[in-house]
């Protein structure tokens, strides 16, 4: 048992209600499918859920996850309730695939399907290019945030880490690795359009400047998305991570790393990564395009300014 993932007894609520977090081998029958999942251990963790790797009686190699219980049994209930209705409501090849929720033990469950790792674990590959990657992870992602669009969704929360290779598996043979697929997960954060504002924008690592400073910069909008999407593109580009503060947010630093970039990656990616939302391309099927604009030439390595050459300029207005 996992007795660091229970909530302390709280002697003011005494009848408040806690999960129980699952235990390697154990066996949990959904209710809502009849289908019993094995639970294997521990794979990740965000900051509103865990997630347990398991199977299930078709030999289907799935994930469940559990939301932690950062609120009383009633929110976290409506919480994994609200999940998994954007989860059957945005169902899409490019994003996680859900296959059952269910509630055991007072624990709330959502069973997707397993993928390999997210896509942060490419740059750990020895002489990492992430050039080679870039536009198959890009064709993949940009699907998945077309389809939410279209639907009235922002996902909000566009990072490496919510992005995952999978495997399609070969049913004619069991020892074929199978064909790798690139998904979007993780939709716990994301809302309809009506209901953006900068109170959600959570992840200060990849928070938009529209959402440091609206009055500035333009309304949240959609185009949250496709500013995430730039900015892990752009790591992609430089084939290593980067981060920036919110001071070099604001001073428009990922904008002039992009511009650094050969065509048409610096045209595709500066246009994502303009501060002013008005400016910033309009939709995921315009990057795509753009990043096609042309024939693609090896990335360099970015020069951070006071580490190594200066940004470059440009008159457009970002």
């Amino acid at each position: 048992m996992n007795d660091q993932l229970e909530t302390p007894a709280r002697p003011e609520l005494p009848h408040e209600r806690f999960i129980v977090p699952p235990s390697v081998g154990d066996q949990i029958t959904s209710d809502a499918t009849n289908n019993t999942y094995e639970m294997g251990p521990k794979i990740g963790e965000g900051n509103f859920g865990i997630v347990f790797s398991c199977t299930d009686a078709w030999g289907n190699l799935l994930a469940a996850k559990i939301l932690k219980p950062l609120a009383t049994y009633e929110q976290v209930r409506e919480s994994a309730l609200a999940e998994l209705e954007k989860l059957l409501h945005l169902r899409h090849p490019n994003v996680t695939y859900v296959y059952d929720a269910f509630e055991f033990r007072d624990t709330f469950y959502i069973i997707t399907e397993r993928c390999v790792a997210p896509v942060t674990d490419l740059f750990t590959l020895s002489e990492f290019n992430g050039s080679l990657w870039l536009l198959p992870i890009a064709r993949c992602l940009l699907q998945a945030v077309h389809y939410l669009h279209v639907r009235q969704y922002a996902h909000q929360d566009i990072h490496g880490g919510n992005v995952f290779a999978a495997i399609a598996r070969n049913e004619l043979n069991p020892y074929d690795p199978g064909v790798v697929q690139f998904k979007l997960g993780d939709l716990g954060v994301s809302k309809v359009f009506a209901e953006l504002d900068a109170l959600n924008t959570l992840n200060d690592s990849i928070r938009p400047p529209e959402a440091i400073d609206p009055s500035q910069y333009g309304p949240i909008d959609h185009r949250i998305d496709i500013y995430q999407t730039g900015l892990l593109l752009l790591q992609f580009a430089a084939s290593r991570r980067l981060s920036f503060s919110r001071e070099q947010v604001i001073a428009g630093l990922p904008r002039e790393l992009a511009l650094q970039l050969p065509a048409p990656l610096n045209f595709a990616l500066e246009k994502a990564l303009r501060r002013h939302v008005k400016f910033r391309t309009a939709s995921a099927l315009e990057l795509w395009r753009d990043l096609n604009s042309g024939v693609s030439e090896p990335s360099p390595q970015l020069e951070l300014p006071g580490i190594g050459a200066p940004v470059s300029n440009t008159n457009v207005q970002d």
